[in-house]
């Protein structure tokens, strides 16, 4: 063993700090890596979804996706309302063909249309697009008349059952027949349309003696009608019959549909025609399609309904009425009840 005097030992110690010191400077200034934790690959979900994702798969699918609460709120605004919004369109571009009831008939606004001579008023609600047909308060026209009639002079047990033509005729040979082997004779309203589509038929029906009445040319809402449109109406149809027949619609017409105003009455009136509304509709051309037993109650077993200088209407295009005319006509007869023209009903 050396020996080393104290200065010599203190040297030495000092050099074995200083090597134990840079040693340790080295290991902290990086001598070994500084190890990153390796993150776990997420787990999908849909919440995680790119939102583009999202949509392309709902336009392809056109169906709306399932969202969290995170999904923005005009996202779900837009796929809520999307189809709604295209069913309510789809509905309102498709007419219904449904014809009105008679408890929609009853329950529209009242339209009143002051007659000639004061008094009268019926209720009318017709649209361009759907006319209504209207429900009159009938009552008697006065002698010198209004310009238009709902019912004839009581008191004598006549009703006028009227037949309007503006559709199809094939029942009205049928009809003839009926009317001829009973010898009774009505009033028929024909539109310019309907004769020159069955000349022969209106013919016959003039032969045999009915009166013949104009229901216009085209059949069209006359609310919906400028005068002159009106008046052209008119007068086509009256030279039509008159050519083919020899015989005037003069002075009486019927509205189609009912469809009708103040204002139209006396466009008419200037024309020298007088509107024959109706006291009872027999309901052969509106609603579901009727049933001749249906029709028969109806002309002639309505409840609280007085017939006596009632005027009836019912339609050339109903098998209905065309089969339960028979039975009306013989009913009406028990009843002690004359079949008559309009001019014979509005004759005092």
């Amino acid at each position: 063993m050396c020996y080393h005097p104290p200065m010599k030992r203190a040297f030495v110690i000092l050099l074995l700090l200083a090597s134990l010191t840079i040693g340790t400077w080295g290991c902290d200034a990086g001598g070994l890596p500084t190890v990153t934790p390796v993150q776990p690959n997420p787990t999908p979900s849909a919440t995680a979804a790119p939102a583009e994702t999202a949509t392309e798969v709902a336009a392809a699918t056109n169906t709306p996706q399932p969202t969290s609460t995170s999904t923005p709120s005009s996202t779900a605004t837009r796929t809520s309302t999307s189809l709604p919004a295209t069913a309510t369109q789809t509905a309102a571009a498709e007419p219904t063909e449904e014809p009105p009831t008679a408890v929609e008939e009853a329950t529209q606004e009242p339209l009143s249309t002051a007659t000639e001579g004061g008094g009268g008023s019926v209720e009318a609600t017709p649209t361009a697009e759907q006319p209504r047909r209207p429900t009159p308060t009938a009552e008697p026209a006065p002698a010198g008349g209004w310009s238009e009639v709902v019912r004839g002079y009581p008191g004598k047990k006549r009703v006028a059952l009227t037949f309007d033509a503006g559709g199809t005729g094939e029942t009205m040979p049928a009809v003839l027949d009926v009317l001829r082997q009973r010898h009774i004779h009505i009033t028929m309203f024909f539109t310019g349309k309907f004769v020159e589509q069955y000349p022969d038929g209106v013919k016959q029906a003039v032969a045999d003696g009915h009166e013949i009445a104009n229901h216009t040319y085209s059949h069209l809402d006359s609310l919906g009608l400028t005068d002159q449109q009106l008046k052209d109406e008119l007068a086509r149809t009256e030279s039509i019959i008159y050519n083919l027949t020899g015989v005037s619609t003069k002075p009486y017409w019927r509205p189609p549909y009912g469809s009708r105003d103040n204002h139209v009455l006396n466009v008419a009136k200037s024309q020298g025609y007088r509107s024959i509304y109706w006291t009872l509709d027999s309901l052969d051309s509106v609603g579901q399609v009727k049933t001749p037993d249906f029709i028969f109650n109806r002309v002639t077993n309505t409840p609280n309904f007085n017939l006596d200088g009632a005027i009836i209407l019912q339609h050339f295009g109903s098998d209905a009425s065309a089969q339960a005319l028979p039975r009306i006509l013989d009913r009406l007869q028990e009843m002690g009840y004359s079949v008559v023209t309009i001019s014979d009903l509005l004759t005092p």
